[in-house]
């Protein structure tokens, strides 16, 4: 509007201001920040990463969380960096002011997409069990490439957000341009192009390896497209999609063994797709409708190691279709938003058996100078475990009034929730055990039909020469069968934010029931400005604040999983007589019993500071949680229950209960200068961000950990020499206990390029790790020590080039740096002292219309 003209124009904090200039040249840009935090309205507990910082940020990975390693309140899982997995594309956990990773709340433009099957369970460990299979707390792994800002709503949260302990990140998908624009982009990174960090003694294993845990070569690859604009004046549409793809070779057998009946080599593949369609439909003045459909599905291939015919898929995404309508009234603003979501973590094996043979000459494929000498097959069958919700929500935000010279803006809603979780085996799968090796007396494992090899019972020649009949006398099977549950929730929130001269005040209440766990939560919330001169050059904030989190739907489904599982055996042949398996029979009794328990909740008092000086913002919060009623599981008779009859219920069945506590003190420190730096012709953005976090918790694994007895009454334990309460011992992951970075993010537009730098210094740090029991005074202790991790500094670069060709068109290159003074950054996991990837660079090439 202001082109030609001599009017120039600034946005900052919010106000936009005109002013007049001697030619369009001079006029000032909107100068978006790196992060921009909200203004007072936020209550010093909103962050928005906006467009500009999603582009430039130096997050080759292309997922939200990537984003939120600029944020001060938000702790990555100490193995997330890991040298050992670099082909992984799954976004990182992450821990908000101490909560656990699966108790933030992720939404796309307002609607939930939460995997709550079982999003603890993703450990190395748990993917290839004949039980169950892995899950994530993503239900949906968005492309950043899609969202116009992200939203970290850290603490201080309004009442309109629920079903969280830790935080809420809300992703904001694009509005399509007026004009017809799109663009298509490349992007790919090699183990060639990265610098691992191994331990030597770790290194011969590590480039032999067999498995995910230990990835020495990788390829991953990054396709993306939009095409948006308007069709009309009121009616536009956008169209993106994405695939990430990741190929993980490793061998097939240990010890870098050749296979004379397999593969020796395989591929690992690791794929994320996203197709977004989302329209806009300005009606008329009044009503505006935006509907979208987003189709995110998700594979992983995996293979058990020195296993033959074992190949799986994990199969996670989803789809989800949504319809907001926001009417424009006189006295307010009427948003309806409904919402279809389908969510799997589900698993597709290529056998439905599983066996471990002994080598012999008929079966060939394993390493037989090995100490095991085993030749492994199949799989454990199918399993599906899907989430399918229906949610709608309404939200009034009234016009301001006033009332005894203070000023009140309302807002109420509401939220109704139908789910549907289930765990399913479409069909039977056997696991055959017991094997036995006998000499052959006779050349058949079958006297009526004369086989020498049938599906349990194989006559060959072995490691020794002889001809050995080798059979399985016990199958385990999991028939077919469902475990399926649904739920009901709704929710009612209110609350005000009223200005009264300098003090500005948001009084709230948030009203939460289910039918799952029967029980109905009320969440208060407070928060509270003070403008100190009046000009808000110097704000004080304050909040009271309560939050409930959300209950896994694996408390249930995981009750009755092994009444689904029956067994056979026969006895140890005698002579050349192999007898036929005997009748099916019940196999092992429910080892999980459900109960219902209460909802875990965050209790949250907060006090910050925000200083403009100097043309620059200074965020000074400190925020205390404390997490009670979490979820933890522990034998029936640990709390007073009754035993199980060992037919049915296992004698000692576990289950879910309220014993798990934290307790977190967060320091963060932002400092923003409110505009950009020019110097040169460049114009910069800068951001410092500090954070001091401790956290104790009793919470140190997920909601499946094992309490004792000694840990459920809180008994003393032994740390580090010092005797001390289980609750009071520190938290194993998301620890780190300090952390500084600075984000740059510079445009040069005399060479058409960006250039952004991420550098991050974590403090070194103490990992937990139980050691045993310790006897002192002649009483015995729990006891723990610890694993010293050093300090580390990271610098990640990102340097992009656009390239003019036509009018509005262009072509870019990009290249990303991560580490790129290759610096050595220690971690600790369960297998010791390990390193995050050294230096490894991107590439990505595009065009945009």
């Amino acid at each position: 509007m202001l082109e030609g003209s001599n009017i120039g124009w600034n946005y900052q904090q919010e106000v936009l201001t005109f002013f007049q200039v001697a030619s369009q040249q001079e006029a000032l840009e909107l100068g978006n920040t790196v992060v921009l935090a909200a203004a007072s309205q936020s209550f010093m507990g909103e962050t928005v990463v906006d467009r500009r910082a999603i582009e430039a940020f130096p997050g080759a990975n292309g997922d939200i969380t990537t984003l939120l390693q600029m944020h001060p309140s938000v702790q990555f899982s100490n193995t997330q960096q890991s040298s050992s997995t670099p082909g992984e594309i799954d976004p990182a956990d992450i821990s908000i002011n101490g909560a656990e990773f699966y108790q933030n709340s992720f939404m796309i433009d307002g609607v939930g997409i939460n995997n709550d099957i079982d999003p603890g369970r993703h450990d190395w460990n748990t993917i290839a069990d004949a039980r169950g299979t892995p899950s994530r707390s993503h239900g949906i792994a968005l492309d950043a490439d899609l969202l116009e800002e992200v939203r970290v709503y850290d603490s201080n949260v309004p009442a309109e957000y629920g079903g969280f302990n830790g935080g809420v990140i809300n992703a904001i998908t694009r509005r399509p341009t007026q004009e017809l624009h799109g663009k298509l982009s490349a992007s790919m990174s090699r183990s060639a192009w990265a610098n691992y960090h191994i331990n030597e003694e770790d290194r011969e294993g590590f480039e032999n390896s067999t498995t995910a845990q230990e990835q020495p070569e990788f390829e991953k690859w990054t396709l993306r497209g939009t095409l948006e604009g308007h069709l009309t004046e009121n009616f536009g549409a956008l169209f993106n999609f994405s695939r990430k793809h990741s190929t993980i070779p490793l061998n097939a057998y240990s010890n870098d063994f050749n296979s004379a009946g397999d593969t020796s080599k395989k591929d690992q593949t690791r794929q994320i797709d996203n197709f977004l369609l989302k329209t806009y439909w300005q009606v008329n003045d009044r009503l505006q409708l935006d509907v979208s459909l987003t189709h995110a599905p998700q594979e992983s291939e995996y293979f058990r190691e020195n296993a033959k015919n074992s190949d799986f898929v994990l199969l996670q995404g989803g789809q989800q279709a949504s319809v907001k309508a926001t009417w424009f009234g006189d006295n307010a603003t009427y948003t309806h938003n409904l919402a279809y979501t389908d969510l799997q973590s589900s698993r597709d094996s290529d056998s439905n058996v599983s066996k471990q043979w002994r080598w012999s000459s008929e079966k060939n494929w394993g390493n037989p100078l090995s100490n095991t000498s085993l030749s492994r097959e199949g799989s454990f069958g199918d399993i599906e475990q899907r989430q399918k919700s229906m949610t709608y929500t309404f939200k009034s935000d009234w016009e301001p009034n006033h009332a005894l010279g203070i000023e009140h803006n309302f807002q109420a809603g509401l939220e109704l929730a139908y789910q549907q979780a289930n765990y399913k085996r479409p069909e039977s799968a056997t696991t055959a055990a017991a094997l036995t090796a006998t000499p052959a007396g006779t050349n058949t494992c079958n006297f009526s039909s004369g086989e020498r090899d049938s599906e349990y019972c194989s006559i060959g020649t072995n490691v020794s020469g002889a001809l050995t009949r080798q059979y399985f006398r016990s199958l385990t099977h999991y028939n077919a069968g469902e475990i399926a549950m649904d739920e009901k929730r709704y929710a009612l929130f209110l609350q005000d934010r009223m200005q009264w001269g300098r003090l500005q005040v948001r009084p709230g209440v948030r009203f939460d029931g289910d039918d799952y766990m029967e029980k109905k939560t009320i969440a208060p919330r407070f928060s509270a400005d003070y403008d100190l001169f009046g000009d808000s050059s110097t704000v004080l904030t304050t909040g009271f604040n309560r939050y409930y989190g959300r209950t896994m739907f694996k408390y249930r489904l995981a009750d009755g999983r092994e009444s689904l599982e029956y067994r056979q055996s026969r006895p140890v042949a005698t002579g050349n007589t192999l007898s036929e398996f005997g009748p099916i029979t019940r196999g092992v009794a429910d080892s999980s019993s459900f109960r219902k328990i209460d909802i875990p909740y965050n209790d949250e008092w907060m006090v910050g500071i925000a200083q403009r000086w100097l043309s620059t913002t200074f965020e000074l919060k400190y925020v205390r949680r404390e997490g009670r009623d979490q979820v933890v599981r522990t034998q029936g008779v640990n709390l007073g229950l009754p035993s199980g009859d060992g037919l049915n219920e296992s004698t000692t069945y576990t289950v879910y209960t309220n014993a798990g506590s934290s307790e977190t003190d967060a320091v963060s420190l932002t400092i923003t200068p409110d505009a950009e730096f020019r110097l040169l012709g460049t114009r910069s953005n800068v951001q410092f961000a500090a954070d001091w976090t401790r956290t104790h918790s009793t919470f140190n694994s997920n909601y499946d950990v094992s309490f004792s007895r000694d840990e459920l009454n809180d008994e003393l334990v032994m740390y580090d020499g010092q005797l001390m309460r289980y609750s009071q011992l520190p938290a194993a992951n998301f620890n780190r206990p300090w952390t500084a970075r600075v984000t740059t993010i510079t445009h040069v537009p005399q060479a058409n390029m960006t250039l952004s730098n991420f550098l991050r210094y974590r403090a070194g740090y103490e990992q937990i790790v139980a050691d045993g029991t310790i006897e002192v005074g002649g009483t015995t202790y729990d006891n723990y020590n610890f694993g010293e991790v050093n300090a580390a500094f990271t610098w990640d670069l990102r340097a992009k080039w656009q390239i003019p060709v036509v009018r509005d068109q262009s072509a870019f290159i990009a290249v990303d740096v991560k580490n790129v003074l290759d610096e050595v950054a220690e971690i600790y996991s369960s297998s010791g002292y390990k390193y995050e990837m050294g230096r490894q660079y991107w590439l990505e090439v595009g065009y945009q219309f």
